[in-house]
């Protein structure tokens, strides 16, 4: 009975030692999740923003027809 007292401490504190892990672990995988998603948030706006274009400032030709005479050498449509 001389060595009771130090095995029943030394199992105790192996107890707490997986009391505390047991909740200590997972409470380490919320920041670690939270970590993971602001990572993702970061790469996907990025993505985005680098896909997106930017419009051209300035004038933008619009290659509308002028009215006159054709010099296309088609044949214009005629109506029976």
């Amino acid at each position: 009975m001389c060595c009771a007292g130090p095995l029943l401490a030394l199992l105790g504190g192996v107890g707490l030692a997986s009391v505390v892990g047991a909740i200590w672990i997972p409470a380490l995988l919320v920041p670690a999740i939270a970590v993971a998603l602001a990572v993702v948030i970061v790469v996907l706006r990025r993505r985005r923003r680098g896909a997106a274009c930017s419009p051209d400032t300035g004038p933008v030709e619009l290659g509308m027809p002028t009215v006159g005479a054709d010099t296309s050498g088609s044949v214009p449509f005629r109506s029976r």
